[in-house]
């Protein structure tokens, strides 16, 4: 998690209000709170406020009715006996009146939700935003996986594909039927390129000590038939250390080219040549 991203670091603001958080996230989020960041310090409020009022969500548990239904059974009882002395003297038992009310008034059912049920709702509340900050959380770590996954296959097939082209050279340089031809230039900083032609197995080209191109610019290899215009066989640039390796399939029978040519092409290559060839090699 990037500590500065406070878009990422909402989605933790209630974990780390209930102490969700461990290692290396709560250390995150505890430097970027402790830069005095104005929005995450008040979301972080907030969630400790949510977390605080969960607990007081529960209302006042009512007795229940059977309780209350003894007890004023139990005062009646004590009432009847004491009116009952009380008629012996004729005298009205005090609270008579009152406890008669109280049996002929009876309070009205509660319709509240039980205090246990308040208790379950909050924890599943809790429950809840935790497991949506969980998951959130797994969102983030599969996704950083399939990225790396794809950077993998990216690199396998790169090193397949590298693989391939050393084979095929191989198969190039040991064939009976290659022929090998030198491609120089009349710049005197040009190292000479080295090609390598076998009818059946293809056309190998490499060289060493290339100087570094533009990325807006690219090497093309060109076959120059007795007649008619060049043909492309491919683009390539030289690596970090100069060198450079073209494997390609050519198609034309090795009798009707002249020359092979290599030129300097803009980025993605040319329908034809838009510069004269830096390096010729004439095939004799």
């Amino acid at each position: 998690m990037k500590v500065d991203d406070c878009k990422q670091l909402g989605e933790s603001y209630e974990a780390y209000a209930l102490g969700a958080l461990e290692g290396e996230e709560r250390e995150a989020i505890e430097r970027h709170l402790a830069r005095g960041c104005a929005a995450c310090t008040a979301g972080v409020a907030q969630a400790r406020w949510v977390v605080a009022q969960l607990a007081a969500l529960a209302p006042d548990a009512e007795p229940p009715e059977e309780l209350r239904a003894r007890i004023l059974a139990a005062a009646a009882a004590s009432a009847d006996a004491r009116a009952g002395a009380g008629s012996a003297t004729g005298a009205e038992p005090r609270g008579a009146t009152s406890i008669a009310s109280a049996r002929g008034t009876r309070r009205p059912r509660p319709s509240a939700v039980p205090a246990w049920a308040w208790a379950i709702a909050a924890a599943l509340l809790l429950a809840t935003g935790y497991s949506a900050w969980q998951t959130r959380r797994l969102d983030r770590q599969l996704e950083s996986a399939a990225r790396e996954l794809r950077q993998g296959q990216a690199r396998q097939a790169a090193i397949e594909s590298e693989r391939e082209h050393y084979e095929m050279a191989m198969q190039i340089l040991s064939a009976q039927d290659t022929k090998a031809l030198r491609l120089t230039s009349k710049k005197a900083a040009m190292p000479p390129v080295q090609a390598y032609w076998s009818p059946k197995m293809g056309l190998l080209v490499m060289s060493a000590g290339m100087p570094q191109m533009p990325s807006s610019m690219t090497l093309q290899l060109w076959m120059v038939p007795k007649k008619g215009a060049p043909m492309s066989v491919g683009i390539f640039r030289p690596d970090a250390a100069g060198h450079v390796m073209l494997v390609a399939a050519t198609g034309e029978p090795i009798t009707e080219i002249a020359a092979l040519a290599i030129s300097e092409e803009p980025a993605g290559g040319s329908a034809q040549p838009t510069s004269p060839p830096v390096w010729v090699g004439p095939l004799t």
